[in-house]
């Protein structure tokens, strides 16, 4: 049995079934013309990329966050067990709760970036072909049909192939996230919209879930959505609002406010998530068995969400929402389920729980029969994440099918796939730069994968990718006692105004921390003003005190050209430049220094001292955003802020952006952060002169073409204005 919550009632899997998928895998693997990138972790060697992909997203296909049930609901393993070696399985009447990053139709795609184009075709070709044998599978089946028709579409469009076999990465994703989806198939599919959109995806599935079951089951309490999101925020373990939320739900958001202020001081999570419990316990007994299930898997959503799964970190394992006692109502176990009398059996703390996130991870497992504190898979690569909860016998040791010789599964070699950071393996690319190795060697890193979202940047993005493969290379290196190459870690950022120079900076320092090079990884920030004084003997002490504070992280200095002017030779900028220098030497490996500024300028001032080029060894050039890419960060930016928008907006928008080429101070993301930030103005002028009664939630999110404006202070006059910087 398949039991996907919030998809229906469960699936009695056919055996004729899984025969079918197992054979179709089977022929993949005989085809000799199959993709096989190399060796997969876990699987058997020569394993195609097509059973490696179907492994990945056969428990994404049940939903946005799914709850998989039953002894089914490792589904992937169970389909893929003649290529799968995991070293241990998954077994019994267990859930798992699945999450993964927003583009993981595309990880096959993805992780063929690198072959040549009929290899990059043949991924795509895959990708379709997997999701489509799930189209018969009831509970996968909409999703599954959504995305074969995606696919269908893009393989039968040349110009979308083309750039699906020739484009970045990031460009193919961002147009799965804006083009390629119906609005059909945009609802089952909201994820691929991006973080934003799955977020409000998630919010709304849950007042509707929430106003569905209170019309037909009394709840005690009676509380509206922004009511019930406050008890799941503060039951979550969190004080306030998370901002992402807030962004989202704009202004309705301060009704959240006043719900979690009410709470304040007469909230027991306890309490209220037993009485929850006994509520959806009547739904179930009164034949509402369906509201109950989609208001358990929407709160289950919401509650993963609010856990930070859409954050930059990874997710804890005990923030994993705990729906025991919830499957023993739907099986009829209302018993074990609530207690007597209110109370909790004693076998389940805390009933329907949302685990605090400061909880010890043995408070949120499921205790069995037998009184042992059952295993849980927590986070997988920081991004995906299993939460299995199953009988004692569940998880068993290795069987006679999972021991395998060396032939059938050899070590990792040294192009073997790691995990990436949406918590699957990206596709070996046979031999690889040392750009490429940050695949094997880095994706389990939060910030690298941050530094892909960004958009553009390719050639910085590929700079960071050496610097972590030379790092990590080294520590292999030591491990061995072999002899490592060391270079100075030091480098100068070359571009305009707004194109993530600092952003750059913030990332690196948090990379070089989780590698292990820096011991805080944070970044200060400075410029002439902080570098520089004002009097003789002055300038040295407040140079060192700066340097001081950036021990353990990276010292950016902006602008640094300012640092020595041109044709000033008695300037005390000449001691400020000595002095770091010099401490560059005494602390060579506990701080990361930054120069940062236009490329020109930077050049001179390498040139004003003989010792300054050779500290910086590398040098990392930010290109201008073309208009596309500036179009894409309004575009990102706006949902993130929880705004809607046609596709008349985004024609306003690329019309006001100057055509290239640009003046030398063009603001680049600065300026586009700027525009959405005057049409939110000017939006918010808008609707100022209607009655606020009669505003609804959309008018609130809703930006119109002519709220797209130039913002006062960015518009093309006012270009040669603007402060350089970063």
């Amino acid at each position: 049995m398949l039991d996907v919550l919030g998809a229906g009632q469960p699936w009695e899997v056919p055996d004729e079934w899984v025969g079918g998928v197992r054979g179709q895998l089977r022929a993949w693997a005989d085809d000799a013309g199959a993709l096989r990138p190399g060796v997969f972790p876990e699987f058997v060697v020569g394993t195609p990329a097509a059973v490696w992909f179907l492994h990945q997203v056969a428990p994404l296909l049940g939903g946005w966050i799914p709850v998989l049930r039953g002894e089914y609901a490792d589904l992937a393993a169970v389909l893929t067990r003649d290529f799968h070696r995991a070293p241990v399985r998954l077994g019994g009447d267990g859930y798992v709760v699945r999450v993964a990053a927003g583009d993981w139709p595309l990880l096959a795609v993805g992780g063929a970036r690198g072959f040549n184009e009929e290899g990059r075709r043949q991924a795509l070709q895959l990708s379709r072909d997997v999701v489509s044998l799930f189209v018969d599978a009831p509970p996968l089946a909409a999703r599954a049909r959504a995305l074969t028709s995606a696919f269908d579409r893009v393989l039968g469009d040349r110009e979308a192939t083309r750039m699906h076999v020739q484009a970045d990465y990031e460009t193919i994703v961002q147009f799965w996230q804006t083009a390629v989806l119906s609005d059909a198939e945009r609802a089952v599919l909201p994820e691929l919209a991006g973080p934003a959109a799955a977020l409000q995806y998630s919010l709304e599935a849950l007042r509707e879930a929430q106003a569905e079951l209170s019309a037909v089951v009394a709840d005690d309490e009676a509380v509206e959505f922004p009511q019930l999101l406050a008890r799941l925020i503060r039951a979550t373990g969190l004080k306030s609002q998370p901002p992402t939320v807030g962004q989202v739900l704009g202004i309705a958001g301060w009704d959240v406010e006043h719900a979690l202020a009410e709470l304040r001081d007469r909230f027991d999570p306890q309490v209220w998530l037993r009485r929850n419990t006994e509520w959806l316990e009547r739904a179930v007994a009164q034949g509402q068995r369906m509201p109950a299930r989609s208001w358990a898997a929407a709160a289950t959503r919401v509650s993963v969400h609010l856990a930070g799964v859409l954050e930059n970190g990874p997710w804890p394992e005990p923030e994993v929402p705990d729906l025991s006692a919830f499957f023993r109502i739907l099986d009829g176990d209302s018993d074990s389920a609530a207690g007597t009398a209110g109370q909790p059996a004693a076998a389940t703390p805390i009933p329907l729980a949302w685990a605090s996130p400061t909880t010890d991870a043995t408070d949120v497992h499921e205790v069995s029969d037998g009184g042992v504190p059952e295993p849980a898979v927590g986070a997988v690569d920081g991004a995906e994440v299993d939460d299995v909860r199953h009988s004692a016998d569940a998880v068993s040791e290795p069987t006679d099918d999972v021991r395998q010789s060396p032939d059938a599964v050899s070590e990792p070699a040294d192009d073997v796939p790691t995990p990436a950071h949406d918590g699957t393996a990206a596709l070996a690319t046979g031999p690889r730069s040392e750009g490429e190795e940050l695949a094997a060697a880095g994706n389990d890193i939060g910030a690298l994968a941050e530094l892909e979202a960004l958009v553009g940047l390719e050639t910085v993005k590929e700079s960071v990718r050496r610097m972590v493969a030379e790092i990590k290379t080294n520590q292999r290196r030591k491990e061995f006692g072999l002899p490592t190459q060391e270079r100075a870690r030091h480098m100068v950022f070359v571009g305009k105004p707004g194109t993530a120079k600092t952003t750059i900076a913030r990332l690196l320092g948090r990379i070089y921390k989780e590698l292990g090079v820096l011991e805080k990884g944070h970044v200060v920030e400075v410029d002439r003003s902080d570098l520089v004084g004002s009097a003789v003997g002055s300038t040295a002490p407040m140079t060192a005190a700066k340097f001081r504070e950036a021990l353990g992280g990276v010292l950016f200095v902006d602008e640094a050209y300012t640092l020595v002017p041109e044709n000033i030779p008695g300037d005390f900028g000449h001691e400020a430049v000595a002095t770091l220098l010099k401490m560059m030497e005494d602390y060579r490996d506990e701080v990361v220094v930054i120069m940062a500024g236009y490329h020109r300028e930077i050049q001179r001032l390498m040139e004003s001292n003989t010792g300054l080029a050779s500290r910086f060894p590398k040098l990392l050039a930010f290109s201008e955003y073309d208009t596309d890419q500036l179009v894409a960060i309004f575009e990102l930016q706006a949902r993130q802020k929880g705004m809607i928008f046609t596709d008349e907006v985004m024609k306003v928008v690329r019309r006001i952006i100057p055509p290239a080429p640009r003046g030398h101070n063009f603001g680049n993301g600065r300026f586009i952060r700027n525009v959405l930030e005057e049409a939110i103005s000017n939006q918010s002028t808008r609707l100022a002169l209607r009655d606020p009664d009669t505003l609804t939630e959309r008018d609130l999110r809703e930006l119109l073409p002519e709220d797209i404006k130039p913002a006062a202070s960015m518009r093309a006059e006012d270009y040669l204005l603007q402060r350089p910087g970063t």
